[in-house]
Formats: C-alpha cells, structure tokens, sequence
C-alpha cells in the first residue's frame, strides 16, 4: 500500500491527493471497436430482436404517457417558425457563453484540460463541459485559452528520385482549460462520467481531480475493509457496462477474499 501526504499539507490539516483520467475519443474509440468480440449469428439474431422489443415499447411508452411541456421562456414574443412555440431559455442560451454560478469558498475540486487540432470542435467541446457544470450547480470559471502548440516537420518527398527535395507539415494544436470549484465529489465524478460519455471525437481531454483528507486519512485506510468499498451513489442509476462490472467486482468473493489478506498484511 503506498502512503504519503504533503508536507504542507500537514502544516494546514489536510492533504490534497490528485487523481486524473486522459481520454482521446478519437483513438480510444476505434481501439474499443477493435477490441470487441464478435458475434455469432445466433447472438446477433437475438441482440437485433431484443433492440427491437426495446424499440417497440419505447414506441408504445412514448404514445401512451403524457409529458408536460412546460420549459421557461426567454422572451414568450419571439415564435420558433418550425415548432410555432416560444424558444426555451435553455435552447436560446446557446447563443451565448456558458453561465458561471459563484464560488462559495474556493476550494478547486477539479480541472480540465482539452487539446485538439481543430478550434471548433475544441470551443463546442469546452462550452458544452461548462453548460453541463451549470446545470449540475457546480461552481466553474470561463473557459481559459492556453498557449497554441505550432510544430513545423521537415521530411523528404521519397528516399529515391527525389530525395533531395523536401516537403513541411505545419501542425496547430489548440489548447484550453476549465476549472470547477466547491462541488460534492459525487457530483465531480458523475459531471466527468458525462462529459465522457458525450466526448467530441478528435478532441482529448485530461481531467485532474483535487479531492480534501484529514491527517488520518492513512489510518482510515488500514482500517478499510471489503465490505466498506462501494460505488458513489451517482452511479446508482447509470445504465453503464462499466460500473456494472465494478460493481459486480466489489461483490465477488475472491475480490472480499484478497482485498481482506492484503489489508492484514
């Protein structure tokens, strides 16, 4: 077991551990797709029929129950031509820069951190990060631009006929940071699981995640056992593969086993 605090840390009380997550959506996506098993036929007859069962009663759901449609409105003059209802507030914010809420005490409780070669992608990218922090009441500041990486390459148009010629790349890469304050870690990780989830293809992002322990926290550590460990409530009711099989690790024997000789040791 690795333990270790901050000397500083010490000094105030408290000690702050970083952890961080990097994602390239663009990699990460085909390197998934790549990894999957394939189906037999039978498998991919019954998939294909227990989607369209699912299909069919969303269908009939969405036919059946009623839903209120009460969104607020900016401004109730100005009509949408297509839907001939007032614009919600939500929908005609989009025009603008995300909403910051203030901070309570200005504690940073994560930062991240996006890099792309198209600054498009990297503003919707960024914009949408912070839309999301507003929703879930989480203190964040304006985007912040960081320095624009430009890299020049110097290669030979072909080791052959001409090889005495050559031939410059000019790679751009555009870089900005977002920075949440004051928030529940719950709702820090359950922010970063949806940004994850709605990851912009060609854009990566690197997510720091600064979280406050007292002077015990080691002592705390010893004392864990299998039955303490949990996944935060956030991910109680996310239909996600992955914090399923966490889950359906934690609850496992062998894991109870070997997490309870490790601790005695």
């Amino acid at each position: 077991m690795i333990r270790g605090v901050l000397p500083r840390s010490r000094m105030l009380g408290f000690c702050v551990p970083k952890r961080g997550f990097s994602s390239f959506s663009g990699l990460c996506n085909k390197a998934a797709e790549s990894a999957k098993k394939f189906d037999s036929p039978q498998e991919h007859i019954a998939k294909k029929q227990l989607e369209q069962i699912e299909e069919q009663a969303y269908q009939e759901s969405l036919l059946n129950d009623e839903f209120e449609y009460a969104p607020k409105y900016l401004s109730s003059e100005n009509i949408d031509p297509l839907s001939g209802r007032p614009m919600p507030i939500n929908v005609e914010l989009l025009k603008y820069k995300p909403i910051t809420l203030p901070q309570t005490h200005g504690h940073q409780a994560a930062q991240i951190k996006f890099k792309s070669f198209d600054q498009e992608s990297l503003t919707r990218a960024s914009e949408f990060a912070g839309r999301a922090a507003f929703y879930l009441g989480i203190p964040c500041k304006n985007v912040q631009p960081l320095k624009t990486e430009r890299r020049l390459y110097t290669v030979i148009r072909s080791p052959f006929a001409q090889a005495k010629s050559k031939e410059n790349f000019h790679r751009v890469t555009y870089q900005c940071k977002l920075t949440a304050f004051d928030a529940n870690p719950e709702v820090i990780e359950l922010w970063l699981s949806f940004i994850n989830k709605y990851a912009i293809e060609g854009v990566e992002y690197k997510a720091s995640i600064h979280t406050r322990e007292g002077l015990d926290f080691v002592d705390k550590l010893d004392k864990l056992t299998s039955e303490d460990l949990k996944l935060p409530e956030a991910y109680a009711d996310l239909d996600d593969p992955i914090s399923a099989k966490v889950q359906q690790i934690l609850k496992s024997e062998d894991f109870k086993k070997f997490f309870d000789q490790d601790a005695k040791k």
